[in-house]
């Protein structure tokens, strides 16, 4: 047996780097077939270094070898010609073999450089890594400008593929590496190195911690994962990106959880790889499983626009008035032959009989809850009869006053879904009959006319008897209406005192400086507090205030907890149990470290972040059968009034202001930027502006961003600007029973034409269309019908109600077609967004006299429970599509494993 050659090349592994890195001058820019043959010829060289035993030689040709194979990949004609590739280069087989053999070479030369080491007397070189500089494309040795093995210090933000090896194989170095590709790339090729963990870009979005991270990891990676609080030094890297990761990829959402949503590595180290695991791949195949893996090509399904413009055509707009039309029914008839009848009757029949049977079971349930309104309108008569209605209507009345209210609703949406059964019915009769005239008719449909005859005077005689139920309905409900009249009436001027004494001891000094809505606040800019004060006052012991929650108890489960009525406050309940099923912001009220995030120097002091989490912390501790929220109702009344009475308020308008007070009570944090803001997109600017710097969880969970766009029709010159929201208002169409989610968002984002829009180009008036586009997708995103319109017909100003029934989906939303083009060209990833809905503010009745409820999906037992004040009940997801549905609350975030709860 031969023995190895002696050492010729280095004195350490990465002294050969510089060889292998060296590739022919030019060599990317020739035909595929020249490089493909080189390649050869290289394979063929490394295979007689390797049986003449020249180690060091091999290693350098194999490796040499990989990079050629990379430019080839690369090549423009790859795809086409990758058989004949495979042909000369070779197949996987082939290269599995120089892998095993690469990792061989390695292993016997490190062993070989560190025994020469030592016979030099030192460990100097086996401690270096030289860092080779670059000049263009070409590799030169870096002389005495080597970088050490020493871990990352100072201001460094990122390492290179080299130092990164030399980190790997050092056993002083303390380093956990994390990688967020997505956990399928992850698993087909990563690193060789013992703390290494994925953190797959899925969960890194707005809204995530460190310890939500941990929640939704699988267990096998939760222990690598907690070893970041144990090492020196964390290195991040994804792909390939190079440089200062773009705002809001998963490589920025992860560097900035790790230094801002992280207290358990205050000292240590954060640091990128530079050029991502492409980098690392390219220089030390190696050193990674499977290094010839390719992530799978990213098709842009909008396409590769100019990137400064949002619509280069004027026709590429969608209009408005497209929103709500569909194209009419008309059913394609071959006339050519019998044949096709005979083909077109059998596709037809079995839509057709689907068509009637749900026909006849929408009829059953509607005669099942008009039963269930006869029943309810007769005992709250009956109440009413063995103790005469008086202005403060008790609580057994008033639940049943809302349950008709729920079921009337229930019976309209009923309605609708028949009328757009019995239109569909309609069509394929006006099919048939044509047919007939046709002269076509066919042997077997006369039996099964004969059947459908039958099952339709069933229908029909169903139908009667849902009209008598309906009428016995309206006569019960209108005697009901005019004994509530009065009551209403006097109900109106009630006045209320529900403000626990704690709570009054609690906020005294509130009272005394006066009210906040009769006050306008004074601000000295001058005299800034300093940060050891504020922090102070952060850490004043927020526990103290006595909270009078009227409990009453009984083990329903965490999250199943109601909230009691204290006087029309069902529209504060009904968005309180919302937010309490927000997975996320549930989780960080729970965290005691969200006090550290109050903002005692605004308008409400912190007060309502306060009082909102002490509610939410009720809510899941499992012990309650219902609360009372009177703190939280009393804190918000004194800064809006109107929320403080006994008057029925709108739900959207209280979330909107809510949102408002918590994103300003939590907003703490100094949002971080790489370069000064003029050099920044137009959106990231203005939204670094809105927020005047700072951010808040809110704004990360609840907050995104409209893009206006508005284009002159003359000379196409385009103009736009950034608008931020936490909630999407959609209008409902004007003269329709029932329509699609769709339909709302295409209304809402839509072109629409604009008369008179002074052109900065033309420098005059000309006609503009102005359109709507998400230029940020929030990870929580929550959308309002205008359920409430004013009357045009009428002399006064009154509201109305549209009773439209809206079809949205559960799950897998996709706003894709409504991301503004040029942001998704900055950040592709935008298109993954998937939300799934989870909760659901209703409104039932008018706007004179209605009540609100909520549907959520229960994160622990994932089933949708209904909370109606105080009432809880499990109820089926297909009763959850309702014309009550008022504001929906959709997230893209993923869902904690059930075994996480605590």
């Amino acid at each position: 047996m031969s023995y190895p050659k002696k050492l010729h090349m280095g004195e350490h592994i990465d002294d050969l780097e510089k060889q292998y890195m060296k590739l022919p001058p030019g060599i990317k820019d020739r035909e595929i077939d020249i490089i493909c043959k080189s390649a050869r010829k290289l394979m063929e060289q490394s295979e007689n270094f390797y049986i003449e035993r020249d180690e060091e030689m091999a290693y350098i040709g194999y490796m040499r070898l990989m990079n050629l194979v990379q430019v080839i990949r690369k090549n423009k004609d790859y795809a086409r010609k990758k058989e004949t590739v495979t042909n000369v280069v070779g197949k996987q087989s082939d290269f599995n073999r120089i892998f095993e053999k690469l990792n061989k070479l390695k292993t016997s030369l490190e062993a070989r450089y560190e025994q020469l080491a030592r016979q030099k007397g030192g460990h100097a070189t086996l401690a270096r890594a030289v860092e080779p500089k670059r000049d263009g494309n070409r590799v030169q040795p870096a002389g005495n400008d080597a970088v050490t093995t020493a871990p990352v210090t100072g201001q460094k933000q990122t390492v290179t593929a080299t130092e990164l090896h030399t980190m790997i194989n050092d056993c002083r170095v303390s380093m956990l590496i994390m990688d967020c590709r997505p956990t399928k790339d992850f698993e087909a090729s990563h690193l060789r190195y013992p703390y290494l963990v994925n953190v797959p870009e899925h969960l890194l979005v707005a809204g995530m911690t460190a310890g939500k991270i941990n929640h939704a990891l699988p267990p096998e990676s939760r222990t690598l994962w907690s070893n970041r609080m144990v090492k020196e030094q964390v290195v991040l890297m994804d792909w390939d990106t190079s440089g200062v990761p773009v705002k809001d990829t998963p490589l920025y959402i992860l560097n900035y959880i790790l230094c801002h949503y992280d207290q358990d590595i205050e000292d240590t180290k954060i640091i990128r790889l530079d050029g991502g695991y492409e980098s690392f791949v390219l220089h030390y195949p190696a050193s990674c499983t499977n290094p010839s893996y390719r992530p799978p090509m990213v098709v842009d399904a909008l396409g590769d626009n100019i990137d400064d413009i949002e619509y280069p055509n004027i026709s590429d707009i969608p209009m408005k008035e497209e929103s709500f039309t569909k194209p009419g029914f008309k059913p394609t008839i071959d006339r050519g032959s019998k044949v096709a009848a005979v083909s077109l009757y059998e596709a037809r029949k079995k839509p057709l009989e689907d068509i009637l049977v749900e026909h006849e079971q929408i009829l059953d349930k509607s005669k099942q809850n008009a039963l269930e309104i006869i029943n309810t309108e007769t005992e709250l008569k009956n109440l009413e009869q063995q103790q005469p209605l008086e202005p403060g209507v008790d609580e057994t009345q008033e639940s049943l006053l809302f349950e008709v209210m729920q079921l009337k609703d229930r019976q309209r949406d009923y309605e609708a879904e028949k009328a757009r059964i019995m239109e569909e019915e309609e069509k394929y009769k006006e099919m048939e009959k044509e047919q007939k005239e046709r002269g076509e008719q066919i042997s077997t449909e006369q039996a099964e006319q004969l059947e459908r005859e039958a099952y339709e005077r069933r229908l029909r005689d169903k139908e009667r008897e849902q009209r008598e139920l309906e009428e016995k309905c309206q006569r019960l409900a209108r005697e009901r209406e005019t004994k509530l009249a009065l009551a209403r009436e006097q109900k109106r001027h009630l006045k209320e005192n529900n403000v626990p004494e704690t709570v009054k001891r609690a906020y005294a000094e509130d009272e005394q400086r006066g009210s906040a809505a009769t006050r306008l606040p004074l601000f000295d800019r001058s005299a800034k507090p300093l940060a050891d004060h504020n922090h102070n006052l952060r850490m004043r012991d927020l526990d103290v205030v006595q909270r009078d929650f009227a409990p009453v108890y009984g083990n329903v489960g965490r999250g199943l907890t109601g909230l009691k009525n204290l006087g029309n406050t069902c529209y504060m309940n009904s968005i309180l149990q919302c937010l309490s099923n927000t997975y996320f912001l549930n989780e960080f009220f729970h965290d005691p470290s969200f006090k550290m995030h109050l903002n005692r120097n605004n308008k409400t002091q912190g007060k309502i972040g306060e009082e909102v989490a002490a509610v939410i912390k009720a809510l899941w501790t499992g012990q309650y059968k219902c609360i009372a929220s009177k703190n939280l109702r009393y804190v918000v009344g004194q800064y809006e009034r109107q929320f403080g009475g006994i008057e029925q308020q709108d739900s959207h308008e209280f979330l909107t202001i809510l949102m408002d007070w918590l994103h300003s009570d939590l907003q703490t944090k100094q949002m971080q930027i790489s370069t000064s803001l003029d050099q920044l997109p137009p959106s990231e600017k203005a939204w670094i502006e809105h927020f005047k710097g700072k951010g808040s969880y809110i704004s990360e969970l609840f907050y995104g961003q409209i893009k206006s766009t508005v284009k002159c029709t003359r000379c196409h010159k385009e103009s736009a600007t950034y608008e931020s929201f936490s909630n999407l208002s959609l209008e409902l169409p004007q003269d329709s029973n029932i329509c699609y989610l769709e339909n709302c968002l295409d209304m809402y984002f839509n072109g629409e034409e604009v008369r008179g829009w002074h052109c900065p180009k033309c420098k005059s008036n000309q006609d503009a269309i102005k359109k709507l586009d998400i230029s940020r997708l929030p990870s929580i995103l929550v959308v309002h019908f205008k359920r409430f319109y004013a009357d045009p017909d009428t002399m006064a100003t009154v509201y109305r109600k549209k009773q439209t029934l809206v079809k949205f989906p559960l799950s897998e939303l996709n706003m894709t077609r409504y991301l503004a083009r040029t942001e998704v060209n900055r950040n592709k990833r935008l298109t993954t967004f998937r939300y799934h809905l989870y909760g659901v503010s209703n409104h039932y009745g008018s706007m004179e006299s209605g009540h609100y409820t909520a549907f959520c999906l229960n994160n622990i037992h994932q089933k949708w429970f209904k909370f109606d004040d105080y009432n809880v009940s499990s109820i089926d997801a297909s009763d959850v599509q309702a014309s009550a549905a008022y504001i929906l609350f959709y997230s893209c975030l993923p869902d904690r494993p059930q075994s996480d709860v605590r």
